[in-house]
């Protein structure tokens, strides 16, 4: 099966500037060669510390950042070479939904009229079926017309990313970024979001990236997963092969810190040592070296390449190389 979406090589870089007149120094690199594709109906998810590059990910794979570089293929469609109008309406088969469900509505307007906004900015619907559209949408997602006439600061923390859901569904995508959609959320409430987004994904055939760094979410919803760490792709595979089996130093430590539900089964923990380097000065060879258990003298000097180690899974790690 042909991917719905896939990205090559994809690269973005930021000038940086320091000094008191702001000169150019040295250049971040966000994303730094990611390549990865994704099955129509399936959740790709990806994982990493905090500065690893998953939200510029997500961001750049619809154009809401424009890459420095590489290719993004949409339905066999390079969007790269999309002008402004093409992508405008391509972006009602692309959609996203962001962390924080309060900060991502305009808090002037009415539940109503932020989801009759994409409509009337891409659709030349009438008032009437605009208002049944909007009543559709937000019983799909578990709320009721009653909710259309409240605004964001009336409604509680799960009942917004509701509403934030609902905005991103309601034009009929094929492909849904979820960037931390939980993160802010009770965990009972993360529950229920979680059993909404496969419901729905189910109904509606729809195909997500779920950015995310908490793993026991992540093995819940993926299909696929992707682990990133300053700006690079470490590892990707089957979610319960990667899980049960992580081939990657920084996927194993990542996994020994997932919580054992269990008191009776104990998992070794895997503490990495230092901090996560500033991607100002990501370090040379592996950018994972400094803070690698398994480090060898080349890790140092040496970019390690990206392998595909069996089928499905694919590693940048020397302890592969050989």
């Amino acid at each position: 099966m042909l991917p719905i979406l896939e990205i090559k090589d994809l690269k973005k870089h930021y000038a940086a500037k320091t000094g008191l007149f702001g000169r150019m120094s040295n250049t971040v690199k966000a994303l730094d060669g990611i390549s990865l594709a994704i099955e129509k109906g399936k959740t790709f998810a990806i994982v990493g510390e905090s500065g690893s590059g998953k939200t510029t990910l997500g961001k750049t794979m619809l154009r809401l950042i424009e890459p420095t570089s590489g290719s993004i293929i949409f339905n066999g469609q390079d969007i790269m070479a999309l002008g402004t109008e093409s992508m405008r309406k391509l972006k009602t088969d692309m959609q996203i939904v962001f962390q924080d469900p309060f900060g991502s509505l305009d808090p002037r307007w009415t539940v109503r009229r932020t989801l009759e906004e994409p409509l009337r900015t891409h659709y030349s619907y009438s008032a009437e079926t605009i208002t049944k559209k909007v009543d559709e949408i937000l019983e799909v997602v578990g709320l009721t017309p009653q909710h259309a006439l409240r605004y964001p600061y009336e409604l509680s923390g799960g009942q917004r990313q509701r509403v934030g859901i609902a905005r991103a569904l309601i034009l009929e995508p094929q492909f849904v970024v979820f960037d931390e959609p939980v993160s802010a959320l009770d965990v009972s409430i993360q529950a229920q979001v979680l059993t909404l987004l496969q419901d729905l994904q189910s109904r509606l055939s729809l195909t997500y990236l779920f950015i995310s760094h908490d793993l026991s979410v992540v093995r819940y919803i993926s299909d696929h997963v992707g682990v990133m760490y300053l700006g690079k792709m470490m590892e990707t595979g089957p979610s319960e092969q990667l899980f049960s089996n992580p081939l990657h130093p920084y996927t194993e430590a990542l996994i020994s810190a997932i919580p054992q539900p269990d008191p009776d089964k104990r998992r070794e923990r895997i503490v990495l040592s230092g901090e996560v380097p500033s991607p100002r000065n990501a370090p040379s060879g592996c950018v994972f070296h400094t803070r690698c258990p398994k480090a060898m003298p080349q890790c140092s000097s040496i970019q390690p390449e990206w392998l595909q180690v069996s089928e499905n899974r694919y590693i940048a790690c020397h302890l592969y190389n050989n």
